[in-house]
């Protein structure tokens, strides 16, 4: 009989060991909603900090600064200055940011088809832990 994870075809434990602060630092970082925004808004093209500040929503001069930043750094996003006058920035997604959109977007679609299971199960922790705890010690 194959485990789960033959099954899922997932690497082993000791293969993702080497690599596991790489994997929760791009989780942590692209978890964001409003990274994910920038994200998804660059996969439609490049842009300038402008018009990436007024397409995503909420997003503040220094959150848009910090999510460009991790992009670069991690190379998912690249950032080249054009060559007109006035000068202009603009940023884009690199290969490897498309491709890492791409198993994003996958998850989301796990999401979307997985998500009244989700909150199903969630419901009934949280009925099962009031119950347990009582309403006073409960923290979800």
């Amino acid at each position: 009989m194959l485990t789960m994870a033959k099954e899922a075809r997932l690497p082993s434990r000791e293969a993702m060991s080497g690599d596991s602060d790489i994997v929760r630092e791009l989780l942590d970082h692209v978890g964001d909603a409003l990274t994910l925004k920038v994200t998804l808004r660059l996969s439609e093209g490049s842009a300038g900090l402008n018009e990436l500040r007024q397409s995503v929503d909420g997003i503040s001069q220094r959150k848009l600064a910090l999510s460009l930043r991790q992009l670069i750094r991690n190379g998912l996003a690249t950032r080249k200055h054009s060559e007109t006058f006035p000068s202009r920035t603009l940023y884009s997604l690199t290969p490897l940011g498309v491709m890492f959109l791409d198993k994003v977007t996958g998850l989301m679609r796990w999401v979307d088809e997985h998500g009244a299971e989700i909150k199903s199960a969630r419901s009934q922790f949280k009925d099962r832990s009031y119950k347990w705890l009582g309403p006073a010690r409960l923290h979800i």
